[in-house]
C-alpha cells in the first residue's frame, strides 16, 4: 500500500490514514484489545517484531513487559526522543502497539490528549499486514538503529492473507465491548454519586447533632450575658451624671453587638445542618431581586460601591420558597460587596434561557477573582476565604438551590471580577412560555 506523506498529520495522519477502525473509545477497550493481542502472540508462539509505547501507563506497561519476556518476539520500546524525530506522530500523547509476525499483524494506537475532557481515548486499530508494515517502517526511519532495523522489517515474512470479514467481526466485538464499558462507567459514576450523597447526609447528620449540642451549651451563658447587659443598660439610664454614661453605654453596645453576632453564627451553623423543608409558591422572581437589591443598596452606598440590577419586562416565575431563596441571593450579594472596592460596580441580572429551560440570577462583581485553589473548595462547608467567616454562606446557598432542583455556580472569575449565579429550573408547565429577555435596569 502506498503512503502519501503529505497527508500525514499527527494522530489522524499516519495511523488514522491506515486504520480500519478509528474513533473515541474508553481506555479499558484499548487495554483489552492490547491484552488480547499479547495472548494471541503467546498462545501461538508467533515470531517477529513488536514496537510499543505506553506513556508510562502501569497497566499497558505490564502487558509490554509480558511481550518482552517472549523469546520469539523482538520488542522495541520507542523512546520520547525517537518519537519527536517522527514528524507524522503526536509525541506528547501518542501510545501504540505494532505487531509484525509471520502469522498475525496488528496495530493499535491511542491518544490521551482527549482523556481529560471526555474520559475516553482517541484512537483505532488495523489488522492489515501492509498497514502495520508501513507504519513500522515510517517509525523505524527515525530510530537510532534504523540502518539495521529497516532491513529486518522488510525481511519479516508476513502472511499476506487478510480476511476483511474477520476484521469486521473483531471490530464489531470491540464496539460491543466499548458500549458495555460505557454502560459500566455510567453505572459506576451513578453509584459514586449516590455514595457521595449518603456520606454527605451522614456527615450532615453528625454535624447537626454536634452543632445542636454546642449551640445549646453556648446559648445558655450567651442569654445570661445579654440579660445582664439589658439590666445594666436600665440602671445606667437612671444615673444623673451624663459624663459617666457615655463610656458605659458604648461598652454595653459592644457587648450586645458581640452577643448578637454569636447568636447569628449559631443560627447559621444549626440551620445548615438541619434538613430543608420548603414552603413552595409560584413567585415572580423580579420581586425577589428587587427586594434584596433595595435592602442592600444603602450598605453598598456606604462603601462607595454601585449596585445595579437588570430585570426583564415580563414576569419570570418559579416555584420557590421565597424566604430561603432570598437568603441564598443575600449570600451572593454580601459576598460581592465584600469582594468589591470603592467606585466599582456590582450587577444583579435576572434572565431565563429557553434552550435549556433554566433561570439565572447572576451576581457580577469587579473584585480580584477567586484563585484556582479556592475554586475547588468554594462550596465546601466551613471553608472560607474570609478571616471572620463561618464558611457556610455558599454551601448553604447551594443546599437551598439543590432543594429547588437547581444549583449555585461560579460562572466565571478572573482579575476583572467574578460572576456567581443561582440557577433554577423553569416550571414544567410554563417552560414553553418563557419570557423574552428584553430587560430594563434599576440601580441605586
Amino acid at each position: 500500500m502506498g503512503l502519501n506523506t503529505e497527508q500525514l498529520v499527527n494522530l489522524d495522519g499516519l495511523f488514522g490514514h491506515l486504520s480500519a477502525s478509528a474513533g473515541l473509545y474508553s481506555r479499558e477497550t484499548f487495554l483489552n484489545l492490547y491484552s488480547c493481542i499479547v495472548r494471541i502472540i503467546r498462545q501461538y508462539h508467533l515470531k517477529g517484531l513488536v514496537f510499543h509505547r505506553v506513556l508510562g501507563d502501569a497497566d499497558f506497561g505490564t502487558l509490554s513487559m509480558a511481550l518482552e519476556q517472549l523469546h520469539d518476539v523482538t520488542t522495541f520500546a520507542i523512546s520520547d526522543d525517537e518519537i519527536q524525530r517522527c514528524p507524522t506522530l503526536d509525541h506528547k500523547s501518542m501510545g501504540f502497539l505494532i505487531v509484525l509476525t509471520n502469522q498475525f499483524c496488528a496495530t493499535v494506537y491511542w491518544s490521551t490528549a482527549s482523556q481529560e475532557a471526555y474520559g475516553v481515548y482517541d484512537g483505532g486499530w488495523t489488522f492489515h499486514p501492509g498497514d502495520s508494515k508501513t507504519i513500522a517502517l515510517q517509525i523505524a526511519q527515525h530510530m537510532d538503529n534504523h540502518e539495521v532495523l529497516i532491513p529486518r522489517i522488510e525481511e519479516t515474512p508476513l502472511d499476506r492473507r487478510y480476511d476483511e470479514k474477520i476484521t469486521g467481526f473483531i471490530t464489531q466485538l470491540v464496539n460491543n465491548l466499548e458500549n458495555r464499558n460505557r454502560e459500566l462507567t455510567l453505572a459506576l459514576n451513578q453509584v459514586r454519586q449516590l455514595n457521595a450523597k449518603v456520606l454527605d447526609q451522614e456527615r450532615l447528620a453528625a454535624i447537626g447533632q454536634l452543632c445542636s449540642v454546642i449551640a445549646h451549651e453556648i446559648r445558655n451563658p450567651l442569654g445570661l450575658i445579654d440579660l445582664y447587659a439589658k439590666l445594666i443598660e436600665n440602671q445606667i439610664a437612671k444615673l444623673d451624671v451624663a459624663d459617666s454614661k457615655e463610656p458605659l453605654e458604648k461598652n454595653l453596645q459592644v457587648i450586645r453587638h458581640a452577643t448578637s453576632s454569636l447568636e447569628a453564627i449559631l443560627s447559621e451553623l444549626t440551620s445548615y445542618a438541619r434538613p430543608l423543608e420548603l414552603d413552595l409558591a409560584m413567585t415572580d422572581l423580579r420581586d425577589l431581586v428587587t427586594e434584596v437589591a433595595e435592602m442592600y443598596a444603602p450598605k453598598y452606598e456606604e462603601k462607595g460601591v454601585q449596585l445595579k440590577w437588570k430585570l426583564p419586562t415580563k414576569p419570570i416565575e418559579a416555584n420557590i420558597d421565597y424566604r430561603r431563596l432570598k437568603q441564598a441571593l443575600i449570600n451572593l450579594v454580601k459576598n460581592a460587596l465584600e469582594a468589591s472596592k470603592a467606585e466599582s460596580v456590582v450587577e444583579i441580572v435576572l434572565a431565563s434561557r429557553k434552550n435549556d429551560n433554566r433561570i439565572f440570577i447572576k451576581v457580577q462583581d469587579q473584585g480580584q477573582g477567586v484563585d484556582k485553589r479556592s475554586q475547588e473548595k468554594l462550596f465546601t462547608p466551613y471553608f472560607s476565604t474570609k478571616g471572620n467567616g463561618t464558611g457556610l454562606g455558599l454551601a448553604h446557598s447551594r443546599k437551598i438551590l439543590q432543594a429547588h432542583g437547581g444549583t449555585v455556580a461560579l460562572l466565571s472569575t478572573g482579575e476583572s471580577g467574578s460572576t456567581f449565579s443561582l440557577i433554577l429550573p423553569q416550571p414544567q408547565s410554563r417552560a414553553d412560555k418563557a419570557p423574552h429577555s428584553h430587560t430594563q435596569a434599576g440601580e441605586s
